[in-house]
């Protein structure tokens, strides 16, 4: 067994879309073995599960998500033309219901939210201030979700710099730093695909966000390989290919004690209607890191 003084870590969370839902259940699977986190640092959707989990309201959270279909995720994006193509003001208005007033210098556990200044190419970290605003920063996803306006900045997406923050998570004398990678280049086991059950009354809107999205999403039919490639996959995956390389480079200059790494094929930007399937992703993933790191002990 590990004594009880190797058990204090710092978290790092980062950032990668719905795959982030794995963050969850690698988090529980860490309580589970009796480690105590007592900082956490994130980008994008890290930023999210970092502050719900420093806020206590990560359970709840993950109760919530967990209910969600693929209509209701549909309904949830409020689609605009204006920096990108969704405002995000209902997903923020559900988040904003789990964060409340909290001020990230009041939490019980140290918090840093990694955003980026679009106008002077600069991180921007967040270790005070009102937690909501922190995060709606830090998930402003480039091109898709649209910036936020903060203090003379335009703030985006924390994921372009800095996609797996292990440089801005707060230490104490003695602590572990363990990283949870969304980027990892590993197989993914292929999901059953679920089946599609829309009720009368949802099949209006599922047909005005096909509409929508097909302004924006097109398949390029001229592929030999027949891929579905369309904007927002192109634009995903050239930002997982840096996320990827930028993660890389920032692990070789900051080691950790653990990684835990989650497959970059586990779930598209806004599959969050596999959450229940992506949190037990993470907990196996966790299991399978714990248990070598652990033996080695």
């Amino acid at each position: 067994m590990i004594k009880n003084n190797k058990k204090n870590i710092a978290l790092v969370l980062a950032s990668g879309g719905a795959r982030g839902l794995a963050h969850i259940g690698a988090i529980e699977e860490l309580e589970k073995r009796g480690y105590k986190i007592n900082s956490v640092a994130g980008s994008s959707i890290g930023s999210v599960i970092a502050g719900l989990y420093a806020a206590g309201k990560l359970t709840e959270f993950a109760n919530w998500v967990k209910t969600l279909s693929r209509i209701d995720v549909y309904k949830l994006m409020d689609f605009t033309f204006n920096l990108g193509f969704v405002k995000a003001d209902k997903v923020f208005d559900e988040i904003k219901k789990f964060t409340g007033n909290w001020r990230i210098e009041d939490l019980p556990i140290s918090t840093s939210i990694v955003s980026v200044d679009i106008n002077t190419r600069k991180e921007v970290v967040f270790t005070s201030g009102d937690l909501f605003t922190a995060i709606r920063a830090s998930i402003a996803y480039p091109t898709v979700i649209t910036p936020l306006k903060y203090d003379n900045m335009l703030l985006v997406d924390g994921g372009l710099l800095n996609p797996i923050p292990v440089n801005r998570v707060k230490r104490i004398d003695g602590d572990l730093l363990f990283a949870i990678d969304l980027s990892a280049e590993i197989p993914y086991p292929k999901r059953k695909k679920k089946k599609r059950n829309l009720q009368s009354s949802h099949l209006m809107s599922y047909s005005q966000v096909k509409n929508i999205l097909s302004k924006w999403v097109k398949e390029d039919s001229s592929r030999k390989n027949k891929e579905r490639w369309s904007y927002l996959k192109l634009m995903e995956e050239s930002l997982l290919t840096m996320h990827r390389q930028i993660s890389n480079l920032t692990l070789e200059n900051n080691k950790v004690d653990l990684l835990i790494p989650v497959s970059h094929e586990c779930a598209d930007l806004f599959d969050f209607y596999y959450a229940e399937e992506l949190i037990e992703y993470g907990r196996m993933q966790a299991v399978e890191a714990l248990d070598k790191y652990e033996a080695t002990l």
